[in-house]
């Protein structure tokens, strides 16, 4: 009871840590949950910890003591206040750290000091106003990317970066700076990418931003101004100090620029080594203020990105008078996502040294296009890539750039493309054209023969049969094609692409006409899984497999409806369905040796004998037996037709001519006409005192004989009656008698039997003794 309140109360005073609910593997989301604690560690192998957006307002030094393996800790936009000394000590593997958007009012290098691993640490958005008293990264010898400062911040000084030798990005936030001392960030030595939020900083103090920028600009630095405002042509004035810095690269990312400044930004760049001019994100505003532009001298500009960029006011905005001139210098030039609907010719024809040019996600149309490209009169002759995508065209205008010799590459994809003109122009130097999402639903002969490779994917195509002998690579994903594209019409393909079509079926057959094709993607198709398509897919030569790779999982069964919904590589159909031809043949091969076997059975052991003399003893068994009287015949002679020449000459003139005359029953004479055979032999046996066997080698090869001995034999068991008399005609030896006839081998091994004389002179006793065998009385 006392262990219960006691855990109780230390729930309530938040003293037991509390569990993170959302864990999986190595890695917990703890993210949005309230804590006010940092929870204890599911597992002492949790690698990524995200704490973000919680009450937490403390790390005290135990919270990670469980925590040994973490590599990822994300404390960002949580309330904190303090970190105790020790607190990180635990965290050595520690490779990313971010403690931005919290109140932090002081930095201290004891939390830094054993994470030696540390590769990323964000501590933007704090309250701190001074970085530290000094060393507080000397730890950090691995950090490569730091973010660091925020509105609150006032003050850097030297010293306060030491250690930071390796840092290859850098993100400072000093917008409201009030004191920097030059060499404060001197110590981290060149930075690739340096970020600057200076905004207030431009306008209050141009001496702190031309010192920041002799710390941190040095050749082939890109450096960005972000959340920046350049309102006036006298804020600029720091550009033209970094451009004789060496920085290589600058961007301008979500700023306010006044056309003025603008102009004055390019005035103090003229004469710079830069490569590289980025505006994204940028509001072009028109302001009283007016500028002129000089002529440009950026010899060893290469690009030009204009992204997401708004003007207000844009049609009395001569936003294209000042750009020109950056134009006809830079090889590279993108004009992204700004609603630019139109570039004159009167501007394009003077672009001789373009030789990339991007367009996409603006809103030109078919002829504002034709206006750029001066209708196909020779201007952009240097031009290699063309990217129109996601623009208003309604048509493949290949007319506009028949004339421009060193074409390699177009992107006309996501527009809307209603038709492909039967015969087209283009450039011989075309390799990759890009016709994806533009809503096609027929291919003609206007493609470019002199392509490698082929962008149709997302179209509304139900096949494709263009002959391109050059081609390598083709995609034709995410269309209605039913059947592979004809492997003869592509002879140098190497790659193709098949997603999401309506494929049904795909076997070796229909991969054999594409000679060179190394790679096959099919996945995501309405496939009717086969026996053929299964073994393709699964049991399938070593060269299918690696044409395949390692999507299997992408091939799922649509039909038939007990696989729908299986991937293929888990169906497993029967053989008899898959082998059908020779499940056949082996079962008919079965049935003819089983019947073949059956046969020699039946002829070997005279299978066919027994059941006839079975049905005949069953029937026997069944039929009414005759009511006692006296018997109609003396004797019925059982004898082969074969010896009937001695029945009739000897024994029938002997025994009925006698005096008393013995009644013999002969199934010639006395069986009734048209009854059947069996029916007459059970009747002459029943109506008959004695039942005489004629034996010799002819009565054992008759099987009617041997029957009639059987029946005989049933009767004298059944009845306990003694009918049989045996004559022997000849010798038989007993060893040549079959043995299915194991009643006459048993009668003639248990019986006395009468043998025919050889001797005339023993006549006399023979007939004597077969007149007194058949007339004796039981």
């Amino acid at each position: 009871m006392k262990c219960v309140v006691l855990l109780l109360v230390a729930q309530s005073f938040s003293l037991v840590p509390p569990r993170c609910l959302r864990c999986e593997g190595t890695s917990c989301d703890c993210s949005r949950q309230n804590l006010t604690r940092v929870p204890a560690a599911a597992s002492p192998l949790v690698s990524d910890l995200d704490l973000s957006f919680n009450r937490l307002e403390e790390i005290l030094k135990h919270d990670f003591l469980t925590y040994g393996s973490l590599k990822a800790l994300l404390m960002n936009n949580n309330e904190i206040r303090s970190v105790q000394d020790e607190a990180l000590v635990p965290l050595i593997r520690l490779e990313r750290l971010d403690l931005s958007h919290n109140r932090l009012e002081t930095l201290s290098s004891a939390w830094f000091q054993k994470l030696s691993s540390l590769l990323y640490l964000n501590l933007l958005g704090n309250k701190y106003t001074t970085v530290g008293d000094g060393n507080v990264f000397q730890g950090l010898r691995r950090l490569r990317i730091l973010q660091v400062g925020g509105a609150s911040l006032q003050s850097v000084k030297r010293g306060h970066f030491s250690g930071l030798s390796d840092v290859d990005q850098l993100f400072f936030d000093g917008r409201n700076l009030q004191e920097y001392e030059e060499g404060g960030l001197k110590e981290t030595g060149p930075i690739g990418l340096v970020t600057l939020d200076l905004n207030g900083v431009f306008a209050r103090n141009p001496a702190i931003v031309r010192s920041i920028l002799s710390d941190v600009v040095y050749p082939n630095t890109t450096l960005t101004f972000t959340d920046t405002s350049f309102l006036r042509k006298t804020l600029v004035s720091p550009f033209g100090f970094a451009a004789n810095l060496g920085a290589t690269s600058i961007v301008f990312r979500n700023v306010n620029m006044s056309v003025a400044a603008c102009k004055e930004i390019l005035n103090l760049l003229s004469r710079s080594n830069l490569t590289s001019l980025t505006l994204d994100g940028v509001q072009m505003l028109q302001t009283h203020e007016t500028a002129s532009l000089d002529q440009l001298q950026m010899h060893s500009l290469e690009a030009i990105v204009l992204k997401n960029i708004e003007v207000t006011s844009f049609y009395n905005f001569p936003s294209l008078v000042f750009l020109k001139s950056l134009m006809t210098l830079a090889r590279r030039v993108s004009l992204l996502n700004s609603n630019w609907f139109a570039i004159p010719c009167e501007v394009s024809i003077d672009f001789t040294e373009l030789q990339f040019l991007d367009i996409s996600d603006n809103i030109f149309s078919d002829l504002t296009l034709s206006e750029l490209m001066c209708y196909g009169g020779g201007v952009l002759l240097g031009l290699r890539t063309l990217n129109v995508s996601r623009n208003h065209l309604r048509s493949v205008s290949s007319r506009l750039f028949a004339e421009l010799p060193k074409l390699q590459n177009i992107d006309m994809s996501g527009n809307r493309l209603k038709d492909m003109p039967e015969c087209c122009r283009w450039p011989d130097s075309l390799r990759f054209l890009n016709l994806s999402s533009c809503h096609l639903t027929a291919v003609t002969r206007c493609l470019p023969p002199s392509l490698r490779v082929l962008d149709l994917s997302n179209n509304h195509l139900t096949e494709f049969d263009t002959e391109l002998p050059f081609l390598t690579h083709l995609d034709v994903s995410g269309n209605k094609i039913g059947n592979l594209p004809a492997g003869g019409l592509y002879p140098r393909l190497t790659v193709l692409s098949v997603q999401n079509n309506n494929l049904q079926k795909l076997s070796s057959k229909d991969l054999q006409a594409y000679k060179a094709l190394r790679r096959l993607k099919a996945g995501e198709n309405p496939y009717f899984c086969s026996c053929e398509f299964v073994a393709f897919m699964t049991g399938g030569r070593m060269n299918h497999r690696k044409l395949l790779g390692g999507e299997l999982d992408f091939y799922v069964c649509s039909s038939p409806d007990a696989e729908r919904g299986r991937r293929v590589s888990d169906v497993r159909l029967p053989a008899f369905r898959c082998h059908t031809a020779s499940a056949l043949a082996a079962l008919c091969s079965g049935i003819l040796g089983v019947c073949l076997l059956a046969a020699a059975a039946w002829r070997r052991f005279s299978v066919g004998w027994y059941i006839r003399m079975t049905c005949a003893w069953l029937r026997a068994k069944r039929k009414p037996r005759l009511k006692k009287g006296p018997p109609q015949y003396d004797a019925f002679v059982s004898y082969s037709d074969m010896d009937s020449a001695w029945v009739e000459t000897h024994l029938v003139p002997e025994l009925e001519q006698s005096h008393p005359p013995v009644r013999l029953c002969l199934h010639k004479r006395d069986f009734l006409p048209g009854g059947w055979i069996l029916d007459n032999i059970m009747d002459a046996i029943e109506k008959s005192h004695r039942t005489l066997f004629v034996l010799s080698r002819h009565f054992v090869r008759s099987e009617w004989c041997v029957y009639e001995l059987d029946y005989t034999h049933f009767r004298l068991f059944d009845q306990n009656d003694d009918t049989v008399v045996l004559i022997l005609l000849e010798p038989i030896d007993k060893r040549t008698i079959p043995k299915k006839f194991c009643r006459l081998r048993r009668a003639m091994n248990s019986r006395t039997y009468l043998e025919w004389p050889a001797d005339g002179g023993q006549l006399a006793a023979f007939w004597k003794r077969l007149r007194a065998a058949i007339q004796r009385h039981d």
